[in-house]
């Protein structure tokens, strides 16, 4: 397990592009943030996680109709005890996150995503819109950080550029105001580029101890995927706990090619040697480049997602034996051998099972310890 020292969350709004919310979330950059919220995802397929390879790295948060809006995608290097799906509406979906401050008390934070429809009309409101129900998703138990794309028009968040002013914004100030939100994002930010108009709709608000917390909440250019809408970073000074992917080299792969080209560059061994400390040096250069060259020149490979946490030795040890004896079995044909093979093999079913029975209750009580922890 390895604690990183921040919470990295990046919010997008992708316009229904499937094309572009396949590279993107399979980007090794965006692969970096613990939690990606969208927005107006594509819902063409019933399953998000299985049109593109971000199953491989993202649990998904969603609501299973086809006109959900709003989803988030946890990283899989954040442990499962750590988070808990609170609620996942077509027009919001919230999560509950378990991280440590700077002084390691326990901190939970609530981070909700949400998608508000553009209004017919300034001054029409929606009686059954996401805001009108805002109130009840926004609760005073724990910390809060609310993303948003509201598609509303306000001078709170754009003092310079804003000539029209949508009157469901007054309601949802008031809403803000009362669960006590801070506006993270810097006012007159520009979040979305359309038909030469520059407005600031996708919004982050939080909670005030939140607002202590944050070291950055900004554009940034170089995700960007050419779409009307700019992707928002959030940064928080929180810690969260990652699950280190066991990876191995692959030998077998090596870039023979890149292992002697960079070996002539930067292994010259025309030089005498001449005392001991130039021997020593000279070792010293050796082991260097060598370590550089096994970098470059070897691939490397994570454990696979089929991989099971419950196995261990024991386990590994009374696979290896029960194949064995089937071997000797199938060798020999004798009901003697078959007998043994088929003794050890109820053993090891017996080993497997008590393994995995006992890892699963090591989690359900490390989740409940978390659970009253939040």
């Amino acid at each position: 397990m390895i604690k990183q020292s921040f919470l990295r969350i990046l919010q997008y709004n992708i316009r229904k592009s499937l094309r572009i919310q396949e590279s993107f979330l399979i980007d090794r950059k965006v692969r970096e943030f613990n939690i990606v919220a969208i927005q107006k995802q594509d819902c063409n397929n019933n399953d998000l996680q299985s049109f593109s390879a971000a199953h491989n790295f993202f649990h998904l948060v969603k609501n299973s109709s086809s006109q959900s809006r709003t989803c988030i995608y946890i990283n899989k290097c954040l442990r499962l005890d750590q988070w808990i799906v609170e609620t996942a509406e077509s027009d919001s979906c919230s999560i509950r996150i378990l991280t440590c401050n700077t002084d390691d008390e326990m901190q939970a934070l609530r981070l909700l995503n949400v998608y508000n429809s553009c209004s017919l009309s300034t001054t029409f409101t929606e009686r059954f819109s996401i805001i009108s129900r805002l109130n009840e998703l926004l609760k005073n138990d724990c910390e809060q950080l609310i993303i948003k794309d509201f598609n509303l028009h306000h001078s709170h968040w754009e003092e310079r550029r804003c000539f029209t002013r949508h009157t469901t914004t007054d309601t949802l100030l008031n809403i803000i105001t009362n669960a006590r939100l801070k506006l993270l994002l810097k006012s007159d930010t520009i979040t979305r580029e359309a038909h030469n108009q520059f407005t600031t709709i996708d919004l982050v608000f939080s909670s005030e101890k939140i607002q202590f917390m944050t070291c950055k909440c900004k554009i940034r250019i170089d995700l960007h995927q050419r779409l009307n809408h700019l992707l928002i970073i959030t940064e928080l000074c929180l810690q969260t706990i990652s699950v280190q992917f066991s990876t191995r080299q692959l030998w077998k792969k090596m870039n023979t090619e890149a292992l002697s080209t960079y070996l002539q560059i930067h292994l010259s061994l025309k030089r005498s040697l001449d005392n001991k400390t130039m021997m020593n040096d000279r070792v010293c250069k050796i082991i260097r480049v060598l370590q550089k060259i096994i970098e470059k020149s070897i691939l490397l490979t994570k454990s696979s997602n089929q991989a099971r946490d419950f196995w261990n030795q024991s386990c590994f040890e009374v696979v290896m034996k029960s194949r064995w004896l089937r071997i000797i079995w199938k060798t020999q044909d004798t009901l003697e051998a078959w007998n043994e093979y088929l003794k050890h093999n109820n053993h090891k079913n017996k080993i497997i099972q008590q393994t995995k029975c006992a890892h699963f209750r090591t989690q359900m009580h490390e989740l409940s310890k978390a659970l009253k922890s939040i």
